[in-house]
């Protein structure tokens, strides 16, 4: 029988697998720690354990993904957060 009360919703457990506070975890971290290309992304949510970063330029984007093996263990390292992967998505604003 269905309850008649309404059910608290947790956000951390929703169907699509956003993490909303790994994802805080993460924009705080990219706020302390300031990489030559720190002002040219913008942070998406966490998915799935997949951190994802917007960005316009693809110069960033191939830093980025050099360095991603690096960003990941210093992420683990002051975190105490485990990531897969760092996802980088190139924006299209010229719609």
């Amino acid at each position: 029988m269905a309850s008649k009360h309404p059910t608290k919703i947790n956000v951390e457990t929703n169907d699509l697998g956003i993490s909303f506070s790994k994802s805080k975890k993460i924009e705080g971290y990219f706020s302390k720690n300031k990489y030559k290309w720190s002002k040219e992304i913008s942070l998406g949510p966490v998915l799935n354990n997949k951190a994802t970063i917007y960005t316009e330029s693809s110069r960033v984007k191939d830093l980025i993904e050099l360095e991603e093996q690096k960003i990941l263990i210093d992420i683990e390292k002051k975190l105490d957060l485990k990531l897969i992967s760092i996802d980088v998505q190139i924006l299209n604003n010229q719609q």
